[in-house]
């Protein structure tokens, strides 16, 4: 693995067994279906799609909260996959998560100084003094008051919630963060705050993060790179302005022309495009593109060969037989 990146996932698959029978045998429900993906260290990489497309068993499978069904996860150079939970523990301190909702992870029967504790306590790390001096200092890090350590959630506001939840991912100093939609339950003025945070966090511990958001808009302007995701597949990864001004997937295309933009009179605005049907069962995937049902493209190519996923610019990948936009990109030489 280069040095550079830090995490690297190839052909990673995950599958649960679906309620639904064919001939008495359980069908497998696909979420994630094989992702190939590098986070480099200090980068901030999101990871965007409609709800349900995969992004969140994608994030839990890179961390190995859940086993992968096949394929590959590369942490720091150490193969994941492979390791027993004993071998694991030393690198889940350095992975950890940001939740979606921070009323629901956070325990109501702790208090928040507990909460923020227990990662260090479970690791055995420091003694009673030098742990409550941690979390202290990790109570003024995010912007909350230290004196409110012996309070339970309940008496915060959602924003100050997803604070302690931040604080709590950054007890065991982590190389990567993983936040998983961290401010789609917060109000548009607190995600600003919350987001704003992050960033500062992000060059004060040299910390690397995996964004997953649904909101098109919070991912441009806290990542790097974005990869789009649909039906359990990256279909397009590149740097984030370039993404967002010339897309090259028709469902990334589509997506960008629903994001509300600025009343700019000099840029032209984005034809609106509407994606007809609804994202196809993953236990019963179409043949071809996955995408190709709903793509207003679509060939008789689409129907019946997949599309490979390859670099068809410096840095944009994308998996698609008819990419859009391409005379806006320049090419590889």
């Amino acid at each position: 693995m280069s040095d550079d990146v830090l995490l690297r996932a190839t052909d990673v698959v995950k599958s649960f067994a679906s309620r639904r029978r064919v001939k008495g045998i359980r069908s497998l429900n696909t979420a994630v279906n094989g992702v190939s993906l590098e986070v480099k260290r200090g980068e901030t990489l999101g990871i965007v799609g409609e709800s349900g497309c995969g992004k969140s068993t994608l994030a839990r499978c890179l961390v190995q909260l859940l086993p992968v069904t096949s394929g590959h996860v590369e942490f720091n150079g150490v193969e994941l996959t492979t390791l027993s939970r004993r071998q694991l523990r030393p690198h889940r301190r350095e992975m950890q998560l940001v939740f979606q909702d921070p009323y629901a992870s956070l325990n109501p029967r702790r208090t928040v100084g507990d909460i923020v504790a227990d990662p260090m306590r479970i690791n055995k790390i420091g003694s009673d003094a030098e742990i409550n001096a941690r979390v202290r200092e990790l109570f003024q890090t995010v912007g909350l008051d230290p004196t409110a350590l012996r309070r339970y959630p309940h008496e915060f506001s959602g924003g100050q919630r997803q604070r302690i939840g931040i604080a709590r991912s950054l007890s065991l100093n982590p190389s990567l963060v993983v936040a998983d939609e961290p401010v789609s339950a917060l109000d548009v003025s607190v995600q600003a705050q919350v987001l704003n945070l992050m960033t500062d966090l992000q060059d004060e511990f040299k910390l690397t993060y995996l964004f997953i958001a649904h909101d098109l808009g919070v991912v441009r302007h806290v990542s790097d790179r974005v990869g789009v995701m649909y039906l359990g597949e990256i279909v397009e990864l590149g740097e984030a302005e370039a993404l967002y001004e010339t897309p090259l997937h028709p469902y990334t295309e589509a997506l960008l022309s629903v994001v509300p933009e600025l009343n700019d009179t000099d840029a032209p605005r984005r034809e609106r495009i509407i994606i007809s049907g609804d994202v196809p069962d993953p236990a019963d995937r179409p043949t071809g593109c996955s995408f190709h049902p709903r793509c207003p493209v679509a060939t008789d190519l689409c129907t019946t060969e997949k599309p490979d996923f390859v670099e068809l610019r410096p840095g944009r990948f994308v998996a698609c037989h008819h990419p859009r936009n391409l005379e806006a990109v320049a090419p590889i030489t």
